[in-house]
C-alpha cells in the first residue's frame, strides 16, 4: 500500500503541489510589486499637490 500511495503522491499529487506554488510565488511578486508602484505614485501625487 505504501509504493502506491507514494506512486501516487510523485504522479498526482506532487505536480499538482507545484502549480499551486508557482501560483502563491507568481501572486506574491504581483502583489509586491503593485504595492510599490502604487506608494510610488502616491507619494509622487502628494508631492505636487499644492
Amino acid at each position: 500500500m505504501n509504493e502506491i500511495r507514494r506512486l501516487y503522491d510523485r504522479i498526482v499529487l506532487a505536480p499538482a503541489r507545484t502549480a499551486l506554488t508557482w501560483l502563491v510565488m507568481h501572486w506574491h511578486r504581483w502583489r509586491t510589486r503593485h504595492q510599490t508602484r502604487a506608494r510610488t505614485s502616491h507619494y509622487r501625487t502628494r508631492a505636487h499637490s499644492p
